[in-house]
């Protein structure tokens, strides 16, 4: 590692230049959202910071193939996906009291270990930081057979302990709130692992514009009742439904922002569906994602961990649409409990949550009260600023 001298208000301080490697996966956009964001962070900390899908290793196209199936089976069989989920946490169980016992998904990632482990020394990477459970799992393997010298963290980007993370073994484990430490806690990881910073999101996500401003600047009235409808990088959820019910029990003054990102096939299908109601405005891929998020007065969207948390850091009445078993369940049991969210059991209950959202501005109130309570702030530099002072740990050892 290289050092240098800075002088900041009359006092030096030492300030390691790092190289860091973050290891993502694109099952679902909130990962890569995540390490993003930390990127963005080490960035202007001036170190360098490279981002690759860690199942990328074992060849593009085994990552495309996992990654597509992984979506598929959320997509077309959501009760399948949870009863796997449930096998995960019981082998994570497992694994805790005979400490032998490996998951498939261990030996799995296991397989491209050694292309990883050539690239990080190739590379002279300091660090590395995991923000899916693939990548613990490689980084696992070779830090099990000392393959590694540097340190690896993980990143959790949901509320609650994924499975398989107490098989892991990074050297600090980055958790979305301290009110989730027990679940860590009841999956036997080691409470002296666990540093509660909040799920990392980007920059733009910490400012909370003006909302009359920005909603001119989107071509909005002032006196417009805007839904948001997030509809997540897998397009879960019946969204069109949704918007339909909206639509009919709403007002002249309702608009629908329904934003599709990639997904040309529901991009399409609403066009068709809602081509002769104006109240409804159909967005593709856009990069104003967090202005739309000031102008609006609801938002509808998927319970994922990086998402939730996007919309917790700006402070909007969020109403969680149907959730996919597993994390996404235990994700809407964090915000439900804490008050931060109304949930939509059934896709059927979104539309009519929204627009009894959007009419109690008690309820709204409330949920924005608990908000600004429980929320996490400067996520992605609380965990910089971590591993910066573990490097210089090291240097100094």
């Amino acid at each position: 590692m290289n050092s240098f001298f800075i002088d900041v208000q009359f006092l030096h301080y030492y300030i390691f230049i790092m190289n860091v490697l973050i290891l993502s996966c694109n099952t679902g956009a909130g990962h890569n959202s995540a390490a993003k964001a930390i990127k963005e962070t080490l960035d202007n900390h001036g170190h360098t910071c490279i981002i690759m899908d860690a199942l990328a290793f074992g060849g593009q196209k085994a990552s495309d193939l996992v990654c597509d199936a992984y979506i598929e089976m959320v997509k077309k069989a959501p009760k399948l996906f949870g009863e796997i989920y449930k096998i995960g946490n019981r082998i994570g169980q497992l694994n805790q009291e005979t400490t032998k016992i490996r998951s498939p998904v261990y030996y799995v990632n296991k397989l491209y270990t050694n292309a990883l482990e050539e690239y990080i020394n190739q590379n002279n990477f300091d660090a590395v930081i995991c923000v899916h459970i693939f990548a613990a799992e490689a980084m696992t393997s070779l830090k099990k057979h000392n393959r590694i010298n540097i340190p690896f963290y993980f990143v959790a980007t949901d509320y609650y302990c994924a499975p398989m993370v107490e098989e892991t073994l990074p050297n600090t484990i980055f958790i979305a709130h301290k009110d989730s430490t027990f679940s860590y806690l009841n999956h036997g990881i080691d409470k002296n692992l666990i540093v509660p910073t909040g799920i990392p999101v980007s920059k733009r996500f910490l400012i909370k514009k003006d909302k009359a401003e920005t909603r001119r600047e989107l071509g909005f009235n002032d006196d417009d009742e805007i839904f948001l409808l997030m509809s997540g990088s897998m397009g879960f959820g019946d969204l069109l439904n949704t918007t339909r019910y909206i639509l009919t029990n709403g007002t002249p003054d309702t608009k629908i922002v329904a934003i599709t990102g990639h997904n040309e096939e529901l991009y399409k299908e609403f066009e068709t569906s809602f081509k002769d109601d104006p109240r409804l405005v159909l967005i593709g891929f856009t990069d104003k994602v967090s202005d739309y998020m000031d102008a609006c007065d609801v938002l509808l969207t998927k319970p994922g961990g990086l998402s939730s948390t996007e919309a917790l850091a700006k402070g909007i009445a969020i109403v969680h649409t149907a959730p996919i078993p597993g994390c996404e369940s235990e994700n809407v049991q964090f915000f439900m409990e804490h008050h931060l969210s109304v949930c939509a059991k059934e896709a059927s209950d979104a539309g009519r949550l929204a627009i009894a959202v959007m009419n109690d501005k008690f309820l709204q109130e409330q949920l924005l009260k608990a908000q600004e309570h429980y929320k996490c702030e400067g996520s992605a530099e609380k965990i910089a600023r971590y591993i910066e002072s573990d490097a210089e740990k090291m240097h100094n050892v």
